[in-house]
């Protein structure tokens, strides 16, 4: 019994996957020296001890935050249990400001009720999908750079329907649009650092995934059908740094027959909390009552906050790392608008959505909008005001231009004051020049309310000259501008090739460009040293902006140039850019 107890103490504690071993070291008794190697039968880990906080913390109705702790192996654990049949709760995945930030400082940003880090990144590119209702933000990555071969690979995302409803599928993006997503019944077949990559996925070997709504990216699967089902080889995980039997600090995501969400942190390479591995990471959704889940990017990435309050620690302290995308608990009028593509309203001085205030005069010159002749004063200090009022039908980014009678005699600072939701922007027009055509103003984000609007001011120092009120317009914002009055020349516009975003990218970017006038267009790309390995497209373009996505999931890493050339009714324009594909 004294051997026993002597050996209690001075005994090691070995991890091996999900085994513990136990190995007895070399002990001095008196004067006899034992050598004991002793096997003990595997030790099944401690259950986690669970402790409701929620009523200790502010939460709405609908949700709750419960935090967990184990003694052996140590483990420190958190998670949001959200009621998605609440009709007042929203799940919605966002993006950084301005590429990444911290989940503090989006969370007191955005205001939302709690979050978690969303999938995987490199620098402010999001390598996981991101989709909000109408757009696709991100796209998961469609192939790996492994065995110095690209593998096509099809990944898993967390996906909220309209009607507040939850699944995890593998879904793979044919285009960077909502149509371009699939969903399929299970990964590619693989099996673990295989020595050939398979073919390309093909859509009609998937799902149109019809009713995407919003999402997020990441992997592997770690729940599907109740069961403990990782698809880490099959996601090509291997390689990538991210473990699959080892403790770590892990983030999840999952969702019960019930309808409620579990958003899930664990902490991890701590001496109080050693993480947990992926499959252990399953079982615990399951044990919550998860009927499918996802693992979501780890490591220095797991964090889970309470409003702007961090509550893990990530790292062992309270340091964050700066990430692009996010999950996050909202009220449901939180949920983002649809954009408005194509939408386009005009408003003339003559509508009754025009108010005109002060004493302005008529000018006699040809090339004003519509019906009504153009209204002109002289700058001054404000007083003389034309507020166009917007009607637009919901939320949304559009583009807002102006149309006036331009003369030697216009102001070169006409005040247009702009209403949005996110405040008001003066802008300082030069109307002498760009005479009776659509003029882009900028891009705004709209309410949809009745406080979006456009004021023409005389405020300003341009005393000696005329501000011009004519007509406004607003266009919900698209891949391509349209217009009956293609063959205008559109000087505010004029030829640009527009920064590649995201670049550097892996595997898809979107490649900008704007045209003054119709005309033929072709978009190549080229390698570094001039050889020409796609063409993105070449055929007719209209006046205006356009976008195309080229996907180079079957290019290796490294630099390669963009060229576009045009040729129209009167000139012709050629521009290029490098842009960085990095796997």
């Amino acid at each position: 019994m004294h051997f026993m107890l002597l050996a209690k103490k001075v005994r090691t504690r070995y991890l091996v996957a999900n085994k513990v071993i136990f190995i007895m070291k070399k002990i001095t008794l008196s004067f006899v020296s034992l050598v004991v190697l002793l096997f003990l039968s595997p030790v099944k880990a401690q259950e986690i001890t669970w402790e409701d906080i929620s009523q200790t913390v502010d939460l709405p109705d609908g949700v709750k935050l419960f935090f967990g702790t184990r003694a052996s192996p140590a483990l420190k654990i958190w998670y949001y249990e959200v009621d998605m049949t609440n009709p007042d709760i929203a799940l919605v995945p966002y993006f950084a400001e301005d590429g990444t930030e911290t989940t503090t400082e989006f969370a007191k940003r955005a205001g939302v009720y709690g979050a978690i880090n969303g999938g995987y990144f490199g620098g402010s590119s999001s390598y996981s999908t991101l989709i909000q209702p109408g757009q696709v933000l991100a796209q998961n990555v469609a192939a790996l750079t492994r065995n110095s071969q690209s593998y096509p690979i099809i990944r898993s995302m967390f996906g909220i329907k309209e009607d507040k409803s939850m699944a995890v599928d593998w879904i793979y993006h044919f285009n960077a649009e909502p149509s371009g997503v699939y969903r399929f019944d299970s990964p590619m077949p693989y099996e673990g650092s295989n020595d050939a990559p398979l073919p390309a996925p093909k859509q009609e070997d998937g799902e149109l995934y019809s009713d995407v709504y919003m999402g997020v990216g990441g992997g592997p699967v770690l729940v599907k059908g109740d069961t403990v089902k990782v698809t880490y080889n099959e996601e090509i995980f291997w390689g990538s740094g991210v473990g699959n039997d080892n403790r770590d600090p892990r983030t999840a995501a999952g969702y019960t027959a019930d309808g409620k969400a579990i958003l899930m942190v664990a902490d991890g390479r701590q001496t109080n909390s050693q993480g947990v591995s992926l499959p252990e990471m399953a079982q615990i959704m399951i044990d919550l009552g998860a009927t499918e889940a996802i693992n979501l990017d780890g490591g220095g990435s797991s964090t889970i906050v309470l409003g702007d309050s961090l509550l893990n620690r990530p790292q062992g302290g309270t340091f964050q790392r700066s990430i692009p995308t996010f999950l996050a608990i909202t009220h449901v009028d939180s949920i983002p608008k649809e954009p408005v593509i194509g939408y386009e309203q005009v408003i003339d001085t003559e509508f009754d959505s025009a108010e005109v205030t002060g004493e302005w005069a008529t000018t006699a010159n040809p090339g004003y909008y519509g019906e009504s002749i153009s209204l002109i004063t002289f700058g001054g200090d404000g007083s003389k005001t034309v507020t166009y009022k917007a009607a637009l039908p919901n939320e949304g980014t559009y583009d807002l231009y102006g149309w006036w009678v331009a003369s030697f005699n216009r102001s070169k600072q006409s005040a247009y004051i702009v209403q949005h939701l996110k405040g008001t922007d003066t802008l300082y027009i030069d109307q002498s020049v760009n005479n009776a055509q659509w003029v882009k103003l900028g891009q705004f984000e709209f309410s949809g309310t009745n406080s979006d609007r456009v004021i023409i001011s005389n405020l300003g120092g341009d005393t000696e000259n005329y501000v011009v009120a004519d007509a406004v317009r607003f266009v919900g914002i698209s891949d391509e501008v349209t217009s009956n009055e293609e063959e205008i020349f559109f000087d505010d516009l004029g030829f640009k090739l527009n920064p590649a975003y995201p670049n550097p990218f892996n595997p898809a970017t979107n490649i900008s460009f704007e045209i003054p006038a119709s005309g033929q267009v072709n978009l190549s790309v080229y390698s570094i040293t001039g050889q020409k390995v796609a063409e993105v497209f070449n055929g007719y373009r209209s006046l205006g902006i356009h976008t195309l996505t080229w996907n180079a999931s079957q290019m290796a890493s490294g630099v390669y140039v963009v060229r576009i050339n045009y040729t129209g009714l009167n000139n012709s324009w050629s521009d290029t850019q490098k842009i960085t594909l990095i796997k």
